[in-house]
């Protein structure tokens, strides 16, 4: 490996993996190296495109020695065997979401990377938006100081044909859940990166309104080990949809916002600097509200919206430059465990009479 460059292969060429290209493309010291797919024509199309080479399987793509590292793209259920091979390889290894579907799995990941000594990272990107960012380092520093509950809110929308159009989707074995742990586990992991781990959880789920295995409507009690409890709810039926939010609240007031927005900051109080910090948000949220509506009006009508997913290219720059320091990455494997953690203690409560689940905080 170059000392200054990491050389980055993409597994899996389906609907994420543009993003993992265009984000690589951004970073300085990393280098789009090749593409690898079992479906050769996909995987030839976007090889193709950034004028890097295409394998048919991670073996042949190891044995080529073209990568330092690799992001692995493919279904959910999938990622651990591929992520077994990549890391006897010796390869580094950024995970889509999730790591895994069963938190079993991704201990096997988590061991096996250790023992190798490669890096292993999780893409949970809205940890590094702007506003996120910010508004953890206030309520760490106090701002709303004891914090009684933290929820998340997940209201999104697919129709019958978006699980029809992948034999994967909507199944327990492969997509490992539905609105949780696909559509919502972002913003799951969000509230955790703030409220810290949970201890136990109490739920309903349902499968109404589609015929799918998974569940399209959830409602998750959550105690968390500080004692502050909270509400997930979720659904894909919400029509028009909404975009996921976090709610915190505590003994100096209310936040309620989106990775990319602050919808609602109210303060018992405020300090002079609390409301400059209010106002600088604020202004944050609406610059990158403007970027956004302008680079959807100028998109390709069925092509991604690069800018919009700008979130991707802050997660592979901390997990080159993770690489390149020696240093762990800012979403490593126990990072990237917790949400699924949470959400199949729902899944297990939900599935057993709404019975009290015990989890690791």
């Amino acid at each position: 490996m170059n000392s200054n460059r990491v050389r980055i292969g993409v597994i899996g060429a389906g609907a994420i993996a543009p993003s993992s290209i265009f984000a690589i493309g951004q970073v300085a010291n990393a280098e789009l190296a090749a593409v690898c797919d079992r479906a050769v024509e996909r995987a030839e199309v976007l090889a193709r495109e950034s004028g890097v080479p295409h394998f048919a399987s991670v073996e042949e793509m190891l044995r080529a020695d073209v990568v330092d590292a690799v992001t692995i793209c493919t279904p959910s259920g999938f990622h651990l065997e591929t992520a077994l091979e990549v890391i006897d390889g010796g390869k580094h290894l950024l995970v889509e979401k999730p790591m895994e579907i069963v938190v079993e799995r991704i201990d096997r990941i988590i061991e096996a990377a250790r023992v190798k000594g490669v890096k292993l990272a999780g893409v949970y990107q809205s940890r590094f938006r702007p506003v996120a960012r910010k508004l953890k380092e206030m309520v760490d520093a106090g701002l709303l100081g004891e914090i009684y509950s933290g929820s998340a809110y997940i209201k999104r929308y697919r129709t019958q044909e978006y699980y029809d159009s992948g034999g994967w989707r909507g199944t327990w074995e492969v997509d490992g859940g539905g609105c949780l742990m696909n559509q919502g586990i972002h913003i799951v992991d969000l509230l955790l990166w703030f409220m810290g781990e949970a201890k136990s959880t109490i739920a309903m789920i349902d499968s109404a309104g589609r015929q799918v295995e998974v569940e399209t409507l959830a409602v998750g009690l959550v105690e968390f080990a500080s004692g502050a409890k909270g509400v997930i709810e979720g659904t894909t039926l919400a029509y028009p949809e909404w975009p996921q939010y976090l709610e915190i609240f505590g003994s100096r007031g209310t936040v309620a916002f989106t990775s990319d927005n602050l919808m609602r900051m109210e303060l018992i109080d405020p300090t002079t600097k609390e409301e400059k910090a209010r106002e600088d948000l604020l202004r944050v949220s609406e610059e990158l509200g403007r970027i956004k509506e302008k680079a959807r009006a100028g998109a390709v009508p069925g092509t991604a919206v690069p800018v919009v997913d700008m979130g991707h290219t802050p997660v592979v720059a901390d997990f080159v430059e993770a690489i390149l320091d020696g240093r762990k990455p800012l979403v490593d494997g126990v990072e990237s465990r917790r949400a699924v953690e949470l959400i199949t203690g729902i899944y297990e409560s939900g599935k057993n009479g709404s019975r009290k689940v015990d989890l690791g905080g």
